[in-house]
């Protein structure tokens, strides 16, 4: 069979970039010496058609033939079927006269096999010949594929038709297994050995896949592959894959992946499981509510039983009180007494926790039944009052100036809280927000005394670009526990009376209803309210019946509320005692600075800076040395500007710059970059005169 060669392409271009670098050469070398270039070599004339190339033996070559792949199997038979004892594909190459072409490079390729060098590709050895070994790439697959061969010889490529073939899965059968041990200790393990052969031919087969499993226990390797006399070895152990220990009689079975209904068992011994270690295995702090607090009522801890370093099930264990609050109970409500219970089939004792109104440490012992020596004590559990209380409130922000001019700007309101002893609120304590303008998430739960909610910038916005948002949330007034016993009694004094309390929109520390400010009353009486507070909005009186009566109670239960305000910033700046013109630097003394004072706000009434994370800059134009530079100011607007406190705020937005050597006609242009969602670039240019 004879086939077309490539196009002489690549041999041209290769030609004329060496006649290009003679030429380049023919300028001139380094030493300024003139040359003339030599005539350049271009090698034997190009060879026509029937000419181009030589073989190994330096008969020229125009064209090469190449057989069809031949495969034949390790008898040395022609077949069209390979089995995991492999096969061998041949091909031949020759020259248009028949001669053998040899160092010819052969690229064998097929799907579903493995060929036996690393890149699939021989020479031809003197007789044209290449060669190479063919194995299925898994022992299990019966698919049908096809062969080809690509030869490529000086520039001269041809491919093989191919040639279809099937892969045959072998019947294997497994001998010689067996176990060094069959009597083990709890936790032990044995060693596995077996040989896999060909079942038709008794013939010891490598390459086969042997799965492993077992009613108890895991294996170093639960799937091997067999080896040199088609030997496999793998290990037992008598523990589960999740770390439990095995007992009894536990079978073995052992089955090769190609075919298995030859699979094999075996069956071992394993000794009952003597537990001799106890921990307390709960990770982290518990910390319960009070059950007179409207927290948790109850909680768990557990401990874990262990046989020489494994979780050991079924064990008896004892659980007892060392130390808790009097009316602490555990296991079920109520008792106190010890009781007996038992491990799991991971190893583990849970005790259930019932707290009751008094707080303290509690410590709970967990002993072995069978061997009372070995314990283990609770670590980290109390109880406490649970309840937010009025000053462990703590709000914050991500961000407080937002962008105006846009919809969806966002920011993270973030609320924490504790009990009067410092501990995390009770996962699922609700905070409850509500807002003047743009969308707040109306309340988040609480996790470990944290919970989020996002505001978004969208319709109403207020015209004061101040937006008054409240969170509030049920819990505890703060008092004085004069008798030291945490708990709010005769005789203990609130510190900071609260009743109903309202948003203040228009930040004037008092309810306006006529403005239509939300309200929250509690319908409370009897006590003198603490004043309203910016922070802590509060409604000291209110008129019922013409008469006027205070809304706060001397009880313990309150509803917390935390104020805040975040700004909203238009995408232009206001730079007041920011000038036009700024006078020249004397020619007689340029060095000498001048400054230059001025604020920026993000509305034309100054309530709130530019939105969080504007940047400012400065930079000098002229012909001479002209430069300006901030020498005071936030050169990113931080994410949170004190918006609440006047003189803090009014630092927030003052800046001055300074310029030195700039001379009439000079210009300093301020540039501020708004952040997105509402990014926008304005630059102020100041003339020097």
């Amino acid at each position: 069979m004879s086939y077309s060669s490539r196009p002489l392409s690549s041999k041209l271009f290769q030609l004329t970039a060496l006649t290009l670098a003679l030429t380049l050469a023919g300028c001139g070398g380094g030493d300024g010496t003139d040359t003339i270039a030599p005539t350049p070599d271009l090698g034997p004339e190009q060879p026509g058609p029937d000419d181009s190339g030589e073989d190994g033996t330096g008969r020229p070559v125009s064209a090469i033939n190449v057989t069809s792949v031949t495969l034949t199997d390790p008898n040395g038979n022609a077949t069209r079927t390979i089995t995991s004892a492999g096969a061998s594909a041949t091909v031949k190459v020759t020259d248009k006269s028949g001669n053998p072409v040899s160092n010819a490079l052969v690229l064998f390729q097929a799907e579903g096999v493995t060929f036996g060098t690393s890149n699939s590709t021989v020479l031809t050895n003197e007789k044209g010949e290449a060669t190479i070994s063919v194995k299925p790439s898994d022992s299990t697959n019966t698919g049908s594929y096809q062969l080809t061969a690509t030869v490529n010889y000086n520039d001269l490529e041809e491919t093989t038709p191919g040639y279809n073939f099937s892969l045959q899965s072998i019947q294997v059968s497994l001998t010689e297994f067996a176990l060094s041990s069959t009597n083990l200790d709890s936790g032990g393990n044995t060693n596995i050995t077996l040989k896999t052969k060909d079942a038709i031919n008794d013939v010891y087969q490598n390459d086969v896949t042997v799965n492993f499993t077992t009613s108890c226990g895991s294996f170093d390797s639960n799937s091997v592959v067999s080896s040199n006399q088609g030997d496999v070895t793998t290990t037992y152990k008598a523990i589960d894959d999740n770390g439990n220990l095995c007992a009894g009689t536990q079978t073995i079975t052992a089955t090769p992946a190609n075919n298995p209904a030859n699979k094999q068992t075996k069956t071992v011994s394993i000794a009952g499981v003597e537990a001799n270690s106890m921990v307390y295995t709960t990770t982290e702090k518990v910390q319960l509510g009070a059950s007179n607090s409207g927290s948790s009522s109850s909680g768990q801890i557990e401990f874990t039983v262990y046989a020489n370093g494994r979780p050991a099930a079924n064990q008896q264990v004892e659980i007892s009180k060392v130390d808790t609050p009097p009316d602490f109970s555990f296991v079920t409500l109520g008792n106190q007494a010890p009781e007996t219970v038992t491990s799991d089939s991971q190893g583990k004792v849970v005790v259930n926790l019932y707290p009751g109104a008094l707080p303290g440490p509690v410590e709970i012992k967990a002993a072995l039944v069978s061997n009372t020596s070995i314990f283990a004590l609770s670590k980290d559990v109390s109880v406490a009052t649970g309840r937010a209380t009025q000053n462990g409130v703590s709000i914050s922000l991500s961000k407080n100036v937002l962008a105006y001019g846009v919809d969806g700007d966002t920011a993270e309101i973030t609320a924490r809280l504790v009990d009067r002893v410092g501990n995390p609120v009770p996962d699922g304590t609700v905070v409850s927000f509500v807002s003047e303008g743009g969308r707040v998430t109306p309340n988040c739960i609480t996790n470990k005394g944290i919970c989020t909610v996002e505001f978004s910038t969208q319709n109403p916005r207020p015209v004061d670009y101040r937006v008054s948002v409240i969170a509030y949330v049920e819990g505890d007034k703060d008092y004085i526990d004069k008798d030291g016993d945490n708990q709010f009694s005769d005789g203990d004094i609130l510190t900071h009376n609260i009743g109903d309390f309202f948003r203040d929109d228009n930040e004037n520390n008092k309810y306006d209803s006529e403005a239509g400010e939300f309200v929250y009353r509690r319908n409370a009486t009897g006590a003198v309210c603490a004043p309203s507070s910016n922070n802590q909005p509060n409604i000291p009186t209110v008129e019922v019946d013409g008469k006027i009566q205070s809304t706060c109670d001397n009880k313990l239960p309150a509803i917390l509320r935390q104020q805040f305000i975040l700004g909203l910033a238009s995408d232009s700046p206001v730079l007041p005692g920011l000038p036009d013109e700024v006078p020249a630097n004397p020619a007689s003394d340029l060095d000498t600075p001048k400054k230059v004072n001025f604020k920026m706000f993000g509305n034309s009434i100054r309530t709130v800076s530019m939105a969080s994370g504007t940047t400012i800059s400065i930079a000098a134009e002229g012909k001479g040395d002209c430069k300006a530079e901030f020498i005071s100011g936030k050169i990113t607007v931080p994410d949170i500007i004190n918006l609440n406190n006047k003189d803090k705020f009014a630092d927030d937005v003052s800046y001055t710059f300074s310029y030195t050597g700039c001379q009439k006609n000079d210009k300093i242009k301020v540039t501020i970059q708004t952040p997105a969602p509402d990014a926008t670039e304005t630059t102020k240019t100041i003339f020097v005169n």
